[in-house]
């Protein structure tokens, strides 16, 4: 594996391991760290996440609510809501929902 990927290889290798990944409840610092190799992370106490596939210029913001996610394009106007528990779930809403790619 090449020391530099691309987007799109960051990207893959992201729907890959959310293949493999289990069910576990949504924690903001574990859902960080699982995505972290493949994406670029912030937080903003514990409240909002900032997470871009690495190599792209275009991400989204994760505003966690009570009972459920508020995802925000960056440089677009559409807003979605999920409502899901787990990090695998969410990932595979935001992988089916086209939201992160590079």
């Amino acid at each position: 594996m090449a020391l530099k990927r691309s987007s799109l290889e960051n990207y893959v290798l992201l729907l890959l391991y959310v293949d493999s990944m289990n069910f576990t409840q949504f924690k903001p610092e574990t859902f960080l760290k699982k995505i972290r190799p493949f994406c670029k992370t912030e937080q903003l106490a514990h409240k909002i996440l900032h997470i871009r596939v690495r190599g792209s210029k275009v991400g989204i913001s994760i505003h966690i609510e009570k009972d459920c996610f508020i995802i925000r394009q960056n440089q677009a106007l559409h807003e979605f809501i999920f409502y899901c528990d787990s990090c695998k779930t969410l990932l595979r809403k935001l992988l089916k929902h086209n939201l992160l790619i590079p």
